[in-house]
């Protein structure tokens, strides 16, 4: 698996995109897929090549996700051929899974079949007769989760954020996908169709495509996803933001055992808030390798946060959204900063980051913070819009697409928000009106002072001719 990470994945660059929603990742899956077909086609030509090259009168072939052995052969028991002859082509399945691993068990049983062909020794066993291949066919799910991991990097590139991906879609394949019970189209439905939410549905529609892709089973999921109804968010106000990280003031000061980690918890926690309050940044973005070194860096003239390049959507450089909070919530705390970067740099397995975002949720909780850290990036793009940041900018920031910030983000918006914009509105075209009636009488007012200077002097004129 290594060999393969390294040789196939070696000159390939993971797609960078803005979008995170199920569009993005597919131009990521997308991309992967095209490379890694191109390399197992020139793979495959090597193989060939070095086959024909010796002289095995053995061909590998690729179909439908499977890797066969094409060679003319004794005719298999019960099998004729139509012009009377003893020998016919087959085309032999052995269950070999069309990727480099099963490409270089490939290239070994046609060898071995070419020398059983040369020395006129082949006799049709049950390898060769496909009862190996069946019983890839009758494999259960318990079966498969066990080679889940083998299977899925089998195609993909070992990155931190595959790693991620992987870890969800496995603990997500054992809670849907293991049950002892041997693995048919029949069977994926039947699972899929008892998921009752359309969050979870859709994941296991995922994991099911990659299960059938696999097993080569012609799989019609189409119109099998629940609708979906989105959940109801509190969002907080600016004023709620800012009073409510008081409230780790008030658990710190609350304390009476364990006070030194736990204190260090909630201050580490207070910089985390503040940064997704600021930035509106994911908090795996804050997790996962922040540049704390920058924030406070002297050359950081623009108050920016740089996200790593391993996270969901990349490298961006983040501007503060309120660039004033990063005084009023104290953004710049050495010690904050100091426990946090230990906090984050302990271990980079994703595993540990990943409990972390869950973590992050269960201190707000435990704070009586009454909103989440999701909700505070949702703020962001909220007052993005009431700030008249443009949309495209506001995107960028937020690490999503337009698409994204419009259709998802903008779901929040909310009855409070739209009448707090419509009052920012009128006020702003009630100012301009009074400019512009303040415009308007103090050019009457020059005109009127234009005449009274032509009046006097023509006066001056007047008297001076006497």
């Amino acid at each position: 698996m290594s060999d393969i990470q390294g040789k196939v994945f070696n000159d390939f660059e993971v797609p960078t995109t803005s979008d995170g929603s199920y569009r993005g990742r597919k131009k990521i899956v997308e991309a992967t897929k095209e490379h890694f077909d191109m390399k197992l086609e020139q793979a495959l030509a090597e193989v060939n090549q070095r086959l024909r090259s010796s002289k095995a009168k053995v061909k590998l072939e690729m179909t439908k996700g499977a890797i066969q052995l094409r060679a003319t052969l004794p005719l298999k028991p019960g099998d004729f051929h139509k012009q009377g002859r003893d020998r016919k082509q087959y085309k032999i399945s052995l269950a070999i899974p069309a990727n480099f691993d099963g490409l270089k068990t490939a290239e070994e049983e046609a060898y071995e079949l070419g020398k059983l062909i040369a020395r006129k020794t082949f006799i049709w066993t049950d390898k060769y007769l496909g009862v190996q291949a069946q019983k890839k066919e009758n494999i259960t799910f318990k079966e498969f989760y066990e080679q889940f991991e083998e299977i899925y990097f089998s195609t993909r590139k070992r990155t931190i954020r595959s790693e991620n991906t992987f870890r969800i879609t496995k603990n997500r394949c054992h809670k849907y996908f293991s049950a002892n019970e041997v693995i048919t189209a029949n069977t994926i439905k039947l699972i899929i169709n008892n998921i009752n939410t359309p969050a979870n549905r859709r994941h296991g529609v995922v994991i099911a495509r990659i299960i059938a892709r696999y097993l080569d089973i012609e799989l019609d999921l189409s119109n099998i996803d629940l609708k979906y109804k989105p959940k109801q968010r509190k969002i907080p106000t600016d004023k709620e933001i800012v009073d409510s990280i008081n409230k780790i003031d008030d658990y710190i000061n609350s304390l009476t055992i364990n006070k030194t980690r736990a204190t260090q918890s909630a201050n580490r926690t207070k910089l985390v808030y503040g940064l997704i309050a600021i930035y509106g940044l994911r908090p795996r973005e804050i997790f996962n390798q922040p540049d704390l070194d920058w924030l406070i860096s002297p050359e950081n003239k623009n108050n920016t946060f740089k996200v790593h390049e391993s996270n969901k959507t990349g490298y961006r450089e983040v501007f503060p959204f309120v660039p004033e909070w990063i005084e009023i919530l104290d953004l710049r705390n050495s010690v904050n900063i100091k426990l946090l970067k230990e906090y984050c740099y302990y271990t980079e397995a994703n595993t540990t980051i990943s409990a972390r975002v869950s973590r992050l949720s269960w201190f707000f909780s435990k704070y009586k913070i009454p909103f989440t850290p999701y909700d505070l990036r949702h703020a962001c793009a909220i007052r993005a819009h009431l700030q008249g940041i443009p949309i495209k900018a506001a995107a960028d920031n937020l690490g999503h697409t337009v698409e994204m910030h419009t259709k998802v983000y903008q779901r929040w918006f909310g009855l409070e928000n739209r009448k707090k914009a419509f009052e920012q509105t009128f006020s702003e075209q009630n100012q301009l009106q009074c400019v512009l009636d303040e415009n308007a009488k103090l050019r009457k007012r020059v005109a009127e002072l234009e005449l009274e200077v032509t009046r006097l002097r023509l006066t001056n004129q007047a008297i001076s001719n006497k």
